[in-house]
């Protein structure tokens, strides 16, 4: 029992400084507003800030190791769309993806940036030490990771994401949704009614909006992350020996993210079977994939359809038309070809043969005749 009792206090303590990590943040945040230092979207645009298209999302780990006696190595690592767009570490410091993404964020979000980082790097220094020394007595390095993301469709802000991780194990998360904590480990069950009074939905929300939707808008308002690439398209088809019909339309290699395809017949858009896709998936290279599939029933001919792409990299939709049912040869025109090519090919082998003897015999009467003695 004392030993439960210690560790519940333990684990109390730690959300405390968890809850403090939280209110840094949003006390720089005030701070800053009220002296109406609020860097603007664009530095060096004055222009109306441009309104975002397509699907955008912007993701952040924040990751520390070390043991209670101090913190070996703290990274935090920003991407947006599968692109780094900034990096630190206590080595290397700040790192942008790209020179021109320091001009977008401007000055004073870069300086108010930098005493965050400095803060957040303590938290994880004192959450390091409170775990290990409380709750484990090994003295091995341990990881703390907060990993944060938010999407943007269209310029509308969509989902956004906070989880913690102890060693590479799920701890707790906040449901945006419901706006409750989650206890993702037993131990963490106890932290929930704490983790609702520190940090409670309204406080989260402003931490995401300054440091994940705002940061994202800075970037992609001044300038694209990753050159465009427009998607490579094929469609097959394959005609099953029961009379079912099923049409494949794939896209790789574009980028950004936001795509469309869809089946069309005759122009018209429509429900004509079963539809089915593998969803906007990553490749290697941070270009995406993405297939769709139409199932046709028996008896319908499967004539007249196309695949229509559209993405940001097109001017008009594509339309890319789906292959013609092959040709089924009956056996016996197969069997009748096959013939009619054997025999060719015999009838070519039989005259070069032919022409070879007959050549051959010239040369020799010819060697004969030169050969005699002349009377």
């Amino acid at each position: 029992m004392e030993n439960q009792r210690k560790r519940r206090e333990s684990l109390t303590y730690w959300l405390l400084v968890l809850g403090v990590f939280a209110l840094n943040e949003l006390k720089a945040e005030e701070k800053k507003t009220s002296k109406a230092q609020e860097p603007t979207l664009v530095e060096k645009n004055p222009e109306e800030p441009k309104t975002l298209q397509g699907h955008h999302i912007h993701e952040m780990l924040s990751t520390g190791v070390g043991t209670k006696y101090s913190l070996f190595n703290f990274s935090i690592i920003h991407a947006i769309d599968d692109v780094k767009v900034y990096y630190y570490d206590k080595e290397k410091k700040t790192v942008f993806g790209k020179a021109w993404i320091t001009e977008a964020l401007g000055k004073d979000y870069i300086e108010h940036k930098k005493g965050i980082i400095a803060n957040l790097e303590k938290d994880f220094q004192w959450l390091l030490k409170f775990f290990i020394q409380n709750v484990t007595k090994s003295e091995k390095n341990h990881t703390i990771q907060l990993f944060a993301d938010c999407e943007l469709d269209n310029d509308i802000e969509m989902d956004n994401h906070i989880q913690f991780a102890m060693d590479g194990e799920d701890f707790m998360k906040i449901d945006m949704q419901t706006k409750h904590w989650i206890a993702m480990k037993p131990e963490a069950e106890y932290l929930r009614p704490l983790a609702e009074t520190m940090m409670g939905i309204k406080r989260i929300e402003k931490v995401m909006e300054l440091y994940c939707f705002v940061m994202m808008r800075k970037i992609l308002q001044y300038s694209s992350v990753k050159e465009k690439v427009a998607p490579e398209v094929s469609v097959s088809r394959y005609d099953a020996p029961d009379g079912r019909i099923t049409f494949n339309c794939t896209a790789t290699g574009f980028y950004p993210h936001s795509i469309l395809l869809r089946w069309e017949k005759g122009g018209q858009l429509g429900v004509w079977g079963q539809e089915s896709s593998t969803g906007t998936l990553p490749n290697a290279d941070t270009t995406f994939y993405v297939q769709i599939t139409l199932e046709l029933p028996p008896g319908n001919s499967g004539i007249g359809y196309t695949c229509v792409v559209e993405h940001s990299t097109l001017k008009t939709p594509a339309v890319y038309p789906v292959p013609e049912k092959p040709t089924v040869m009956r056996p016996w025109v197969v069997a009748l070809g096959v013939l009619i090519v054997i025999i060719l090919v015999l009838s070519c082998v039989g005259a070069f043969i032919m022409w070879k003897k007959k050549k051959g015999h010239g040369i020799h009467e010819h060697a004969t005749v030169n050969g005699e003695k002349t009377l």
